[in-house]
């Protein structure tokens, strides 16, 4: 018997779960996004009027992963293209891009001349954030004289996660889950040159995630081409990538690396 470890909680895989306790494997539940399970008011409704915004402001990877769940919800997916998008770093506007955004980086400190030179009074302004808005960016806001609505979203990450010693295989659903995985894992990506940040004397400015430890050995399944791309860009190895999304497909994926 192994342990195989699922990105997802159990009432989104229960039949993957099934189909590996069938074959004599122990599924384990590891839900990475940690969404939480009532989005906030204010992010519903931004989500419900996307239309009306011509400018969204991403502080970080969570809110925007929010938002998506949010607008996901809403109907209003073929609103996130029509959008411009100012991003916090160039980690969150690489995922803002995948979704087919147009998005901007700032670079560290440098939201005032960007605002200036980008927005104008007729904008309406949506800002993401988890933590406190950065003083810069409401004073830029305020010059600038555009309206903007401010939506605050709780700090959500992975629990906790016991016996990661005993994992064997990691199946990973989706290319946001995978993205949360390689910074728990192996912290966050940061890439020299970004094409997306900075200037001659600016930084891109870092924080450390909680680090998990999972054995060497272990070996990564993708249920789908789009995830395996994603965790490969950001440095994980993908041992074997299912044929399709379906459970049985997913499953024959990774029995492949249990055997192999």
């Amino acid at each position: 018997m192994a342990q195989v470890l699922l990105l997802t909680p159990p009432e989104q895989a229960s039949d993957v779960a099934f189909l590996l306790e069938e074959e004599g494997h122990e599924p384990r539940f590891w839900p990475v996004l940690g969404l939480p399970t009532a989005l906030p008011k204010g992010l519903r409704a931004a989500a419900e009027q996307l239309s009306r915004f011509t400018w969204i402001v991403v502080m970080g990877r969570g809110p925007l992963r929010a938002f998506l769940e949010a607008v996901n919800g809403a109907g209003t997916r073929v609103g996130l293209q029509k959008v411009q998008w100012l991003a916090a770093d160039g980690a969150t506007a690489r995922v803002i891009e995948r979704h087919g955004g147009t998005v901007r980086v700032p670079g560290d400190g440098k939201w005032t001349s960007a605002i200036s030179g980008l927005l104008t009074p007729d904008d309406e302004v949506l800002v993401l954030h988890e933590d406190a808005v950065p003083e810069i960016l409401i004073d830029a806001l305020d010059a600038a004289g555009v309206r903007f609505t401010d939506v605050v979203l709780p700090r959500a990450e992975p629990e906790a996660l016991e016996g990661a010693a005993e994992v064997r295989v990691v199946i990973v659903h989706s290319a946001a889950a995978g993205e949360v995985f390689a910074e728990v894992t192996r912290g966050a990506a940061h890439v020299a040159n970004d094409q997306y940040c900075c200037g001659p004397h600016e930084h891109q400015p870092t924080t450390e995630p909680r680090r998990v430890a999972l054995p060497a050995e272990v070996r990564v399944v993708a249920t789908s081409e789009a995830t395996a791309e994603t965790l490969r860009a950001l440095g994980v190895e993908v041992y074997a990538t299912a044929e399709a999304p379906a459970a049985d497909a997913v499953v024959d994926a990774t029995l492949r690396a249990l055997s192999e």
